[in-house]
């Protein structure tokens, strides 16, 4: 059985908090950065007490709409641009 990889730890109308088992800052740093980049995102931050035995907590609150669906967009958006890099990087590799 797989494990859960998100905790939905707290639920509001417009904030959330998540903990994401196994990432680090080489994934949350991104996801933040690219929250922000949504309008309708007040404030989104990560806290990662400990790498060797804490996971992550992610937290977005929204000045409008639902924070969950402006993670998964996010997410949706990074997963994209990781993939067109990932072409990038493989056509340039191909000699």
């Amino acid at each position: 059985m797989e494990r859960e990889k998100l905790k939905i730890l707290e639920k509001k109308e417009r904030e959330v908090r998540i903990e994401i088992d196994g990432e680090d800052h080489t994934f949350l740093a991104p996801l933040t950065s690219k929250l922000l980049d949504n309008s309708m995102v007040d404030f989104a931050t990560y806290k990662i007490e400990h790498t060797q035995i804490s996971n992550p907590i992610l937290y977005v609150k929204m000045k409008e709409g639902d924070p969950l669906e402006a993670v998964k967009s996010a997410a949706a958006s990074l997963a994209s641009e990781f993939e067109d890099f990932a072409a990038l990087y493989k056509k340039a590799a191909i000699v």
